[in-house]
């Protein structure tokens, strides 16, 4: 091969490998171009994945502050079943109770009874609800456990209001009436009880008469429990309330020595309607003496606690059942073949008047029996003035 030849062929390698080198230059500007713009594009997405992840986490901090602070119980269980979180509520209504998720789950769509750890009766609602993802697929389920317990117990109120009501308007239209040939019965059976001789008839006008008067009573009850007074206050000496008050509920009874007394009395004074108050603790005192018929011990405690006066009758019975303490305090209920249901019921009356409540405690009262507690506050305005 020539000289001119061989340089003639390195001339059109040479210009080859310019172009091949040309288009390895641009394609490589193009790819480094396409690499930075990949990058950019990546940098923002990962800018926008942080501020998806930052919002989705406070909408977490949030949720989770809101279930905290929901009054309603949530069980939270993952998709093979297991709780993985429960809400303050639904801890305070579980209590210590290991099983008691399962029996309310297991009544779901009803209201169910659950015994709490103090021993107090909640009424809880039980809802389930299942979660699901894209697809259908489950993530888990949600329990939700409504203690509906004061819904009820403000229901029943009414439903007593509404009775209360009812009877308000009976005793008004009747209590005159009873009262005018109640009135003759009575001055009649004196009459009689002071004019004969034979002791037989004496006793059974004495028992009429007696009759007449417990009539009365329980009208007087009827209508002081459906149409109220306005409280008379005053300053009402303590120690005086609690003996004509006890005297009352024990004397007219056969041999009241049967029942042991004891009163303690820690302050002078009190302010409130002195004849409403020994009405009420007369009634209280009543009914500890009728839940031991055969004798026993009561105890009458007036003293201060903070803002409130409380009065305070025990007695070594058989105690009030956990069940009936919802129904207690309502007219006409009794637990007593020869019971009208009106003294207790008569005495949460009073205990309103004066701005308070009445408190049954459990049976683990000093005396083992029941203890009915009145509170309210040590100056009343009283509800009805």
């Amino acid at each position: 091969m020539d000289t001119r030849s061989a340089t003639a062929d390195l001339d059109d390698a040479a210009r080859a490998f310019s172009v091949i080198t040309e288009g390895l230059e641009r394609a490589y500007a193009n790819l480094e171009q396409r690499a930075l713009r990949v990058e950019a594009e990546l940098a923002r997405a990962n800018r926008e994945l942080e501020t998806k992840v930052r919002e989705l986490d406070e909408v977490g901090r949030a949720l989770g502050a809101i279930l905290e602070c929901l009054p309603t119980g949530v069980v939270v269980r993952d998709a093979s079943g297991a709780v993985v979180r429960t809400n303050p509520a639904a801890k305070a209504l579980l209590g210590r109770d290991q099983g008691a998720l399962a029996r309310l789950e297991a009544a779901r769509g009803t209201t169910a009874a659950l015994r709490s750890d103090d021993g107090a009766t909640r009424r809880v609602h039980v809802r389930t609800a299942r979660v699901t993802g894209s697809g259908g697929v489950a993530l888990g389920s949600l329990t939700i456990l409504d203690d509906r317990t004061e819904v009820e117990e403000l229901t029943a109120r009414l439903h007593v209001q509404d009775k209360m009501a009812a009877l308000g308007t009976l005793a008004a239209g009747i209590a005159h009436e009873i009262r005018n040939p109640l009135n003759a019965i009575a001055g009649f059976a004196n009459l009689l009880e002071a004019r004969l001789a034979d002791a037989t008839l004496v006793r059974w006008a004495g028992l009429v008469s007696q009759g007449a008067h417990e009539i009365d009573a329980i009208v007087t009850g009827l209508v002081t429990m459906a149409s109220p007074e306005a409280l008379e206050q005053s300053s009402v000496d303590a120690h005086e309330l609690v003996e004509r008050a006890v005297a009352q509920a024990l004397g007219h009874r056969d041999a009241p020595q049967r029942w042991r007394v004891e009163t303690r009395v820690e302050v002078d004074r009190l302010r409130g309607d002195a004849v409403k108050l020994r009405q009420a603790l007369r009634n209280l005192v009543s009914n500890a003496a009728d839940a031991q018929p055969t004798g026993g011990a009561v105890r009458v405690h007036v003293a201060e606690r903070g803002a409130d006066l409380v009065i305070e009758v025990e007695d070594d019975g058989p105690g009030v059942p956990h069940e009936l303490r919802s129904r207690i305090l309502e007219p006409f209920f009794t637990t007593r073949a020869e019971g009208t249901g009106l003294g207790l019921a008569l005495t949460h009356t009073i205990a309103q008047l004066h701005g308070g409540v009445v408190e049954i405690d459990d049976a683990a009262a000093p005396l083992r029996g029941a203890a009915f507690r009145l509170r309210f506050p040590r100056t009343p305005t009283g509800l009805l003035e």
